[in-house]
């Protein structure tokens, strides 16, 4: 989807009554557009960019995953998205951020999962994927953790019961 279309559909999320979803932030900084040492140890822009962008962060940091390139130069192994970590339907392709680009306002950052590299690409493209993301923890109000302990307590109950039945047959 373009980058409108995919500010709306995180924005109109809503999973298990929890609403506040947005695409991840991605942070210009140093002079406005790309900055970076060299591309390899990318500041903003480039690979290996371990900080000031959302999605690089859970690539790199969360995920572990590795760039193409690491901060040489040299050519890696096994990069790229090799670990989804518990997210399931992720795509090796690129990203949408949030963010505008500033230098040119048709543009926003995108990071790019299939290499490990963060730019800008227009925003009408329409062949890009969205990540919705909330601040803080989700993950308490979407999993009734008292329910599935009564129904794994149940459930091992259920299966002692069955084995002493069983042990007594013979």
């Amino acid at each position: 989807m373009n980058w409108a279309n995919a500010n709306a559909w995180a924005a109109g999320l809503n999973m298990n009554s929890i609403t506040g979803w947005r695409l991840p932030t991605t942070n210009d900084v140093g002079n406005d557009g790309c900055t970076f040492t060299n591309v390899y140890q990318g500041v903003d822009c480039g690979y290996n960019i371990t900080t000031h962008s959302e999605m690089s962060h859970m690539f790199y940091v969360t995920l572990g995953d590795k760039a193409y390139y690491d901060t040489s130069g040299v050519p890696q192994a096994g990069y790229g998205l090799t670990n989804t970590g518990p997210f399931s339907n992720v795509q090796s392709f690129s990203y949408w951020s949030a963010t505008e680009y500033a230098p040119y306002t048709n543009l926003a950052w995108v990071f790019n999962t299939y290499n490990g590299y963060q730019d800008a690409l227009i925003k009408d493209y329409d062949f890009i994927y969205a990540w919705a993301v909330h601040s803080g923890d989700v993950g308490a109000s979407t999993v009734p953790v008292p329910a599935a302990a009564w129904l794994f307590g149940s459930g091992l109950v259920g299966l002692i019961g069955f084995a002493r039945r069983k042990k007594r047959a013979v």
